[in-house]
C-alpha cells in the first residue's frame, strides 16, 4: 500500500484544510471490515454523513454494513441495499423537499446510485492513517480550496469538469457519481448532511478517484510554483489589477 500519509500531508500543506482528507472504501464482503486496524462499529445506527464527519473531524476509522446504517437511503446510494419502494414512489419526501410525490419520485430516479448488492460494507478514515487502500479520496473545503483542486486537475491534460446536482443527497452527487464515472465529482452538502453530518455553511466536498491523487498533487505543485496559491491574496476591488501574466516571479516556497 502506498504511503497515503504523505499524500494527506501534501493536501494539507497546499490547501490548509480545516478537516482531514478522507479515505473511502467499499467492500464486497462484510468480513473485510474486521481486517481494518482500529475500526469502530458504532452501537447506534448513524447516517453515512455522520460517519464521514466523525472521520474528518475526530479522526476516527469507522465501518458499517447496511444493517448498521441508520437510513436505508444511505445504504442504497452506495450499493449496500435496494432503495425502499416508498422512497422511489416519492412518498418519503413528498410535501417536504418536493411539492408532489411525482416530483419526489423524479428526483429519486435522478439520484446516482451504485448497483444494489454490489458491496456489503463501507469504511471511512483519515487518509493520513493508512488504514486501507482507498477507492476514492473525499476532501471538504471552502469554495476557494475546492477551486484550487479543480485548477490542479486541469494543470495537465486539461478537460472541462461538469458540475451535477440532484438536490437533496450530496453523498450521491459526490461519492456515487465518482464511483460511477471514475471522475472527480463536486457536491454541495445537502440539507440532511448539514442537519445530521454538521457540514458547515462555507463547505463543499469533492470526491477524487484515489488513482488520480498523484495528478492532483502535481497540479497543486505546478500552480504553487507559478504563484497560484491558497490562501488567495486579495488585490483590492478599488484599484487597477495587474495581469496574472505580468506578475513578479513568485518566491520559490515548498509547502
Amino acid at each position: 500500500m502506498r504511503k497515503w500519509a504523505d499524500t494527506a500531508r501534501a493536501f494539507d500543506s497546499y490547501l490548509r484544510l480545516r478537516t482531514f482528507p478522507l479515505a473511502f472504501k467499499l467492500f464486497a464482503s462484510a468480513d473485510a471490515l474486521d481486517k481494518v486496524k482500529g475500526i469502530r462499529r458504532l452501537e447506534h445506527k448513524p447516517r453515512m454523513c455522520q460517519l464521514i464527519t466523525l472521520a474528518r473531524v475526530h479522526g476516527w476509522t469507522l465501518g458499517a454494513t447496511a444493517d448498521e446504517l441508520g437510513s436505508p437511503v444511505c445504504a442504497s446510494i452506495i450499493g449496500l441495499a435496494e432503495p425502499p419502494p416508498e422512497l422511489m414512489e416519492g412518498k418519503t419526501l413528498s410535501g417536504i423537499m418536493y411539492k408532489t410525490a411525482r416530483d419526489a419520485s423524479q428526483h429519486e430516479k435522478a439520484v446516482p446510485r451504485l448497483p444494489a448488492g454490489k458491496y456489503k460494507a463501507v469504511a471511512v478514515a483519515p487518509l493520513a492513517g493508512n488504514k486501507f487502500e482507498p477507492d476514492i479520496v473525499l476532501i471538504y473545503g471552502n469554495p476557494a480550496q475546492i477551486f484550487m483542486l479543480v485548477a490542479a486537475m486541469q494543470w495537465e491534460d486539461f478537460e472541462s469538469l461538469p458540475f451535477h446536482c440532484v438536490g437533496e443527497s450530496s453523498c450521491s452527487d459526490a461519492i456515487a457519481r465518482c464511483y460511477l464515472t471514475a471522475k472527480p465529482s463536486i457536491a454541495l452538502p445537502s440539507y440532511a448532511e448539514r442537519r445530521y453530518g454538521q457540514a458547515q455553511d462555507d463547505e463543499m466536498v469533492i470526491a477524487l478517484p484515489a488513482i488520480g491523487a498523484d495528478k492532483v498533487l502535481r497540479g497543486l505543485k505546478g500552480l504553487h510554483k507559478g504563484g497560484i496559491r491558497y490562501p488567495i491574496p486579495s488585490w483590492g476591488a478599488q484599484v487597477q489589477a495587474p495581469s496574472l501574466l505580468e506578475k513578479e516571479a513568485p518566491e520559490e516556497l515548498e509547502p
